[in-house]
């Protein structure tokens, strides 16, 4: 099972980059939510969570002057290049903390009805996306821009096109490490992965958001079920989200043409008991179970933070981190010193758009012959 799990995290790395703006995390998408099943104004989260992406759907606005709504609409080009830059980070107890960034670029292009969006020029520095010599990283890279993500014109995810590209450097790399009886097990297991977690993923940056019309700075809750980070089992969660203020789309930009959109999550306090026991023991590897008062705080929370064209959802800046915290007594009984276990994954994505075409070459050498003349 182990290296089962291994090729669907080489693979969902892989797919990620070939995908939306967002990239991908552990887990296939929960059961559906959407904004407008939210309440407001809605309470601070519950400690704890993993958070997948509810589906999109239409919202209402509770009372408020039409300048305070912020309408959320999809409404993509029919063509644009999108140049970006991905960094992740990991932070765990008792493990060196790792860094990777990604650069690459995206073409968005309309194809038969449908929006396809493919990547190139796939490039990464700092540690590796995951094992393997460099030859191999490589190999899955390029073998991941043959994949293309496909979007409904109503902006709903529609599949990944041309996962099966990615079957041979998997192989490559998985040759030896994987039973041969099992090699084709272990594909299937990670293509299916890849597609669920790149629908979710489409789905926190853009997908759930479509039709909402929210109040500017009013907070919406709501309740729905997703799987809890380390254990991949589902439970009820709280969330809370809020279109928090209007902002520059980036650190270039002088007028507030983007909105920040900020989303957390955590499970529902009654279900933290639980799963305690078994988080703990993930994180710090216990085999015996956990002794009876040790345990002083468990914080499990998925947050968002999300700039994006309100009028377009084009996403510029997407973060995304899922917390893991454990706070133990330092020895059996509560009155040991606290030691605390943690994990922390971030992704921090960045996107600059530019039309195919706005280059206006013709319009330049115009100008020159003009002052020839």
């Amino acid at each position: 099972m182990r290296s089962l799990a291994r090729a669907a995290a080489v693979l969902v790395f892989s797919i990620a980059l070939a995908g939306d703006p967002a990239r991908a995390k552990d887990g296939p998408a929960s059961s559906p939510g959407s904004p407008a099943r939210a309440t407001a104004p809605a309470r601070a989260p519950a400690r704890a969570t993993g958070q997948s992406a509810p589906a999109p759907a239409p919202a209402a606005v509770p009372g408020g002057s039409d300048s305070d709504v912020v309408r959320l609409r999809f409404a993509w080009p029919a063509a644009a290049e999108v140049q970006a830059t991905q960094r992740r980070t990991r932070h765990r107890t008792g493990h060196p903390p790792s860094t990777t960034t990604t650069r690459f670029t995206q073409r968005l292009e309309q194809e038969g009805g449908v929006l396809r969006i493919r990547t190139r020029g796939t490039s990464w520095e700092g540690d590796a996306p995951y094992p393997g010599p460099p030859a191999a990283v490589d190999g899955i890279l390029r073998a991941a821009e043959s994949v293309v993500q496909v979007v409904s014109p109503e902006g709903e995810f529609a599949a990944l096109d041309g996962v099966e590209a990615l079957r041979p450097a998997m192989a490559r790399l998985l040759e030896g490490s994987v039973p041969e009886d099992q090699l084709e097990r272990a594909l299937a297991f990670a293509e299916a992965a890849m597609q669920a977690q790149a629908r979710e993923m489409w789905n926190l940056s853009v997908g759930f958001w479509i039709g909402a019309d929210l109040e500017l700075g009013e907070r919406y809750g709501m309740k729905t079920e997703a799987e809890v980070p380390l254990l991949g089992t589902k439970t009820d969660f709280e969330q809370e989200f809020s279109v928090r203020r209007r902002v520059p789309c980036s650190a270039r930009d002088h007028e507030e043409r983007c909105v920040e959109i900020t989303l957390r999550a955590a499970p529902d306090p009654a279900a933290l008991p639980g799963l305690a026991g078994a988080v703990v023991a993930k994180l710090a590897g216990l085999e015996a179970k956990l002794p009876e008062g040790a345990l002083r705080e468990l914080v499990v929370e998925n947050e968002l933070l999300l700039v994006t064209e309100p009028g377009t959802l084009l996403p510029h800046r997407f973060v995304w981190t899922r917390s893991v915290r454990a706070t133990l007594a330092d020895s059996e009984g509560a009155k040991g010193e606290p030691r605390v276990l943690e994990q922390v994954d971030r992704t921090e994505s960045d996107y600059q758009y530019d039309a195919p075409a706005s280059r206006k070459k013709p319009a330049r050498k115009a100008k020159r012959a003009a002052a020839r003349g």
